[in-house]
């Protein structure tokens, strides 16, 4: 059974106020109950969709496809390397693109 995940395109928040306490007095500027959330529009993805999404990351971060980066995680290239951090952005997109036990390493 295939199974669709939910991808956000847009910010999931737009905060227009902040609750502030004036230091000394009693006293807030701009109460939380006039915050303002803008909530992106949800957009479920395939698995063949979610392998897209995931290759451009990859292009776009570490300058490699997603098959070829899927290929290196599944390997452990990417374990205790500097380009770590970017190889954990572009793997958590995993889930979207392959059923969740095939993710871990």
């Amino acid at each position: 059974m295939a199974s669709t995940y939910a991808v956000s395109l847009e910010p999931t928040t737009d905060a227009t106020a902040e609750t502030v306490e004036i230091a000394g007095s009693e006293a807030t500027v701009n109460p939380r109950a006039h915050l303002v959330a803008i909530l992106p529009d949800v957009v479920e993805v395939d698995y063949s969709e979610g392998a897209e999404i995931l290759d451009r990351v990859a292009r776009r971060k570490l300058g490699i496809s997603g098959e070829e980066f899927v290929r290196r995680w599944d390997s452990g290239e990417y374990a205790g390397a500097e380009e770590n951090v970017k190889a954990q952005e572009v793997a958590d997109l995993l889930p979207f693109a392959r059923p969740m036990q095939d993710n871990a390493r």
